[in-house]
């Protein structure tokens, strides 16, 4: 009988496929399937199975040391997570094997009481900028080569607090409608829309679709200049069906452009009664070490200027931000 072993590189974070993967196991008669934080090294031997997953791709140090310790006490590794997608030549040099970066078909549409959900994959968004190119490359977005630029729908997936689809607002409108009604009759008291809506494709029956919930608030991005006149576009949308600006949260991607240009994204949303959430720039394939950066960025720029963004831009210019006593550690150096 098959003992499992899963272990999440990235915790404290809620692993949603590991959790998944899980209740595939016990469906599958496993007598045993424990979700750990790290690799129980004493009592390894107990297992048949062990499954690493990591969220992020600065999570790669944990996953690739527990698999290298379960593969040399001679376990049935796999690992796999979307940390994984931006180094899945260097994992089959360190292990051997390539990982499981895309969604898993084994066990992606398992049904249970989960924190998050998927309700649809893919994105067919063609102008987004997220991908972290290297200078000299084209963007590529790591969603559509992750998930498909096409849309996949799961119409019978169980409601959850937090959403996590990539595009939300590009989904067919009887499928948004399907979400709403379900996770409505679901009764949480508090959605979390998480990865949020795409300023192109809101439309004013999304607004009218998606109010119907208890959103902690309405989350997009404005993640280069030329997203202004869209993101702008919204903002009055929201204000046209009576919901003030004070209630966008919006996703502002930090290090893609020149500084200035950057800073004009934050003051932008400052100056429209929104609230910016400021996300450093971090390549897919970034494991640890300096933070390759674009631009007049630096590493610790960047991390000034997020501080600045989410606590202290209103009414301060980034120019005049200075680190204080909690932006140091135990050791006293700049953090």
């Amino acid at each position: 009988m098959t003992r499992v072993l899963l272990v999440n590189a990235s915790a404290p974070a809620y692993n949603l496929g590991l959790h998944k993967a899980r209740d595939w196991w016990r469906g599958r008669g496993a007598v045993a399937v424990d979700l750990v934080d790290e690799l129980p090294t004493l009592f390894i031997r107990f297992y048949d199975v062990v499954w690493i997953s990591a969220i992020f791709s600065w999570h790669m140090p944990a996953l690739l040391e527990a698999a290298r310790a379960a593969i040399a006490a001679g376990r049935d590794v796999e690992v796999g997570g979307p940390g994984t997608f931006g180094v899945r030549e260097l994992v089959r040099r360190e292990l051997g094997f390539r990982p499981t970066a895309t969604p898993d078909p084994r066990f992606e549409t398992e049904p249970g009481p989960y924190r998050m959900v998927f309700w649809s994959r893919g994105c067919p968004a063609k102008n987004c900028t997220l991908g972290y190119p290297p200078e000299g490359r084209a963007a590529v977005c790591s969603v559509p080569a992750m998930e498909g630029a096409r849309l996949t729908l799961y119409a019978d997936a169980r409601p959850a607090p937090v959403i996590l689809d990539n595009n939300l607002s590009a989904l067919p409108r009887a499928h948004q409608e399907r979400i709403v009604e379900r996770t409505l009759a679901a009764g949480f008291h508090s959605v979390d829309a998480n990865s949020g809506f795409e300023p192109r494709s809101v439309r004013a029956w999304t607004i009218e679709t998606w109010r119907r919930l208890p959103l902690v608030a309405w989350r997009y991005a404005y993640d280069e200049l030329a997203e202004r006149p869209a993101v702008l576009r919204v903002l009055d949308l929201l204000t046209e069906a009576g919901i003030p600006r004070r209630r966008s949260r919006i996703y502002c991607l930090a290090g893609n452009e020149p500084l200035a240009a950057c800073e004009q994204r934050v003051m932008d949303i400052v100056g429209w009664g929104a609230y910016p959430i400021v996300q450093r720039r971090r390549p897919l394939d970034w494991i640890a070490g300096p933070l390759p950066t674009l631009h007049d960025w630096t590493e610790q720029r960047l991390i000034d200027f997020q501080r600045w963004g989410n606590r202290l831009a209103r009414g301060l210019p980034f120019s005049e931000y200075r680190r204080g006593w909690k932006d140091h550690n135990a050791a006293g150096e700049l953090v």
